[in-house]
């Protein structure tokens, strides 16, 4: 019937006294689980060392962290380009955000470097700071590329001033010594 509960009857397992009945009394139930180690739930010199152990594990593990925080803007270099690519060289709205989506990206995370790193940087139990400088550097140079492919990009779309034609306004007039009629 729905909306009922069926509850399974226990009433075949119990005995008088309330205590349920097992399917076989010669065997005695384990005071411990498979596999457990009573030699670890005890605070030990042991115990102590693979507590360093896990501190040098966690360090490691934020190391990891760092480098894949640092390589992640490289990953996202071939979308850009492709992206570039489909946009063409013209100068169009949509390739000038394009452009402009391109340059703004790596600065914005150059600027936010320390903010990037803060939470694998923290102090860990022994009092000391992971030296993320490495990662740091690593990822302040993926995104400098970054910027670079931007202005090229730039470049290439005619928007960057770099012939003599483009400076015309300020090269001063000649003046001529004679002028003829």
């Amino acid at each position: 019937m729905p909306g009922t509960k069926v509850y399974a009857d226990m009433t075949p397992l119990m005995t008088p006294g309330g205590a349920t009945k097992t399917k076989s009394t010669s065997k005695s139930i384990p005071k411990d689980p498979h596999g457990f180690d009573p030699s670890t739930s005890t605070r030990n010199p042991t115990t102590l060392s693979q507590d360093k152990s896990s501190d040098s594990t966690e360090l490691t593990l934020r190391s990891k962290k760092a480098w894949e925080v640092a390589m992640g803007p490289g990953k996202s270099l071939p979308m850009q380009a492709f992206m570039a690519w489909m946009s063409g060289t013209g100068v169009s709205i949509f390739s000038i955000l394009i452009t402009g989506m391109i340059l703004m990206t790596p600065l914005k995370s150059i600027m936010a470097v320390q903010q990037t790193f803060a939470p694998l940087e923290r102090v860990h139990k022994g009092g000391e700071r992971l030296d993320l400088n490495l990662q740091k550097a690593a990822f302040v140079a993926i995104n400098v590329a970054g910027v670079l492919f931007g202005v090229y990009r730039l470049a290439i779309m005619g928007l960057l001033p770099t012939a003599s034609s483009d400076w015309l306004a300020f090269i001063p007039a000649k003046t001529f010594a004679e002028i003829s009629f």
